[in-house]
């Protein structure tokens, strides 16, 4: 073959290559254009909701669009993808998200019969005040559900008048006028006026009454100056808690003793571990602070007479102080965990829970005068701040609630007298549900009303197992009344089956209304956050929108 051959045919055996493939170089073009092209609207509209998305669960403020490191991180992603702008986020896109939000949730609450509501009071960082209202209530699939409806900037002062007019113009915004079967909130004189003048029945917060009660056991009425002889373990109660913040004073202040501190632990084999100081108005902080003292104990001990300027530690008997501090007060702790749950009913819980809170406190045997004195107080106090709470006036709602409550029923009661008045009150509102219902009802579907009236339904299953369980009391009282049951009470039982769909209407009236308004404050939590030093700027009705995405998001 000659030369010139050769070369046609290796011309020919590259042509015939480059006709069965793409180019490469074409290739390489064709991706690149797909590289910048700009995304189609559906994926650019995608993208700026997880935008905005992450900004209202990360609590990041709006300016995160701007930061050169944020901007890099999308374009290396896809670097089709232009950023929107903080106005435009500010403007269109949060409102955009809320309103879908907010159809969303008003959807839900169009199908539901009862709501309650939580309500609280918060100051930002720029001192403007909000008001911040949560609704609870069961779904068609009798889920107990929280939503946050509105944290709204507040115009005036805070007087009945004028907070029953804005919790008026929430409620009718979100068209729950014939659905409101209480609201919660703290014992404020005002907050409770606005509410009556609303014709809706308040619930004072558990907590903030449990709260109340534990500061006053806990507080001095007696300045250290004119204390007389005859409250020595109060002075003492006084001066051990004074000594204790000293303590974790000190080393929050001082590095060195922090760091020698850690050393020691470590020497020790002990957990590493900081002191924890206690908030004034935070009684539980004041119970973290003596639980942490006391895990630290020895290193905290040994290492403190080598400190210079170190304050005075306990004596022997102010250790055995603190130890019953700590054995009191954790029921305490463990009824406020319990009631404060959004996951679970909880007003039925409160009579039982507080029957298991006196019992408990009642049968620990603190070893020094100043715990003893402390168990009086906390007893007292407790007594007297829910002294009526089984009673139907002024607490109805906490009665009514027990009493339809399968785990409890008649067993929580310390009173007999009490139980039955619930049931004649509650046998009555059955009835007129009953007559009010009947054309549309006359037979409530089996599913219904079994998971209606399930005990595990209700049950609160999240407690830490460090819990004390506050409800061992009832056991033996409940399986003695399951035992008595006889074939002539099924018999009744079952011929008043006919009842039950005006009792799963009646019961899920009393389960959505929460033992606090907990759910409000863990709202002012996060706001704290949003309105930071970093996001002061933001307008009002931004700050409700990003509270209400942060709190109503399906996570």
């Amino acid at each position: 073959m000659s030369s010139l051959d050769s070369t046609a045919v290796t011309h020919y055996e590259h042509s015939t290559v480059q006709i069965e493939g793409p180019p490469p170089k074409r290739q390489k073009q064709l991706t690149l254009m797909n590289r910048f092209s700009l995304p189609p609207d559906s994926k650019v509209d995608q993208f700026n909701k997880a935008v905005v998305e992450m900004i209202a669960e990360d609590m990041q403020p709006l300016s995160i669009v701007e930061n050169s490191g944020f901007q890099k991180l999308v374009n290396l992603l896809d670097s089709r993808y232009k950023l929107p702008s903080r106005k435009l986020i500010g403007t269109t896109l949060i409102r955009n998200l809320y309103d879908s939000t907010r159809k969303m949730i008003e959807t839900i609450l169009s199908h539901t019969k009862y709501v309650s509501l939580t309500s609280d009071i918060w100051t930002s960082l720029n001192t403007i005040s909000f008001i911040t209202v949560t609704v609870h209530f069961f779904d068609n699939n009798l889920n107990l559900k929280t939503y946050v409806l509105t944290t709204r900037k507040l115009e005036s002062n805070h007087t009945a008048q004028y907070l029953s007019g804005v919790l008026t113009d929430i409620i009718r915004e979100w068209k729950i006028n014939t659905k409101v079967v209480a609201i919660v909130t703290d014992s404020g004189a005002n907050i409770k006026a606005a509410i009556k003048l609303l014709g809706i029945d308040h619930i004072p917060c558990a907590a903030h009454k449990l709260n109340n009660a534990v500061k006053n056991a806990l507080k001095s009425e007696f300045e250290e100056n004119d204390i007389d002889t005859n409250h020595t373990e109060e002075v003492d109660m006084m001066k051990l808690v004074k000594m204790c913040r000293s303590i974790v004073g000190h080393f929050k202040h001082s590095e060195v003793s922090t760091r020698i501190l850690h050393e020691k632990q470590k020497q020790l084999n002990s957990p590493v571990l900081k002191l924890k100081q206690d908030i004034a108005i935070r009684w539980n902080s004041t119970l973290t602070m003596m639980e942490r003292l006391l895990l630290v104990k020895e290193p905290l001990m040994l290492v403190s007479m080598s400190l210079p300027r170190c304050p005075n530690m306990p004596s022997n008997e102010q250790w055995q102080t603190i130890n019953d501090f700590v054995l009191l007060l954790k029921p305490f702790e463990s009824l406020t965990i319990q009631l404060s749950s959004e996951q679970r009913p909880t007003l039925s819980k409160v009579i039982p829970l507080l029957r298991g809170l006196l019992l408990s406190v009642n049968n620990k045997v603190p070893v020094t005068l100043t715990g003893n004195f402390l168990k009086k107080k906390l007893l007292e106090q407790t007594k007297k701040r829910f002294d009526d709470i089984e009673e139907m006036y002024p607490s109805q709602f906490y009665a009514k609630a027990t009493l339809l409550d399968p785990r409890f029923k008649k067993a929580a009661f310390t009173s007999n007298d009490n139980a039955n008045d619930a049931e004649q009150e509650v046998q009555k509102e059955i009835a007129d549900c009953i007559e009010t219902n009947a054309p549309e009802r006359t037979v409530l579907e089996p599913s219904v009303t079994q998971t209606t009236l399930t005990p595990e339904q209700l049950e609160h299953s999240s407690h830490s197992k460090e819990q004390e369980n506050l409800l061992t009391y009832l056991e033996t009282t409940v399986t003695t009344l399951r035992s008595q049951t006889t074939y002539t009470s099924t018999a009744m039982t079952l011929f008043k089956q006919q009842m039950l769909g005006a009792l799963c209407d009646v019961a899920l009236k009393y389960s959505c209304i929460p033992a606090t308004s907990v759910p409000s404050e863990r709202v002012f939590s996060k706001a704290g956050q949003i309105v930071s030093a970093r996001r002061n700027r933001l307008l009002p009705d931004n700050v409700d929108k990003l509270i209400f995405l942060n709190a109503n998001l399906e996570k």
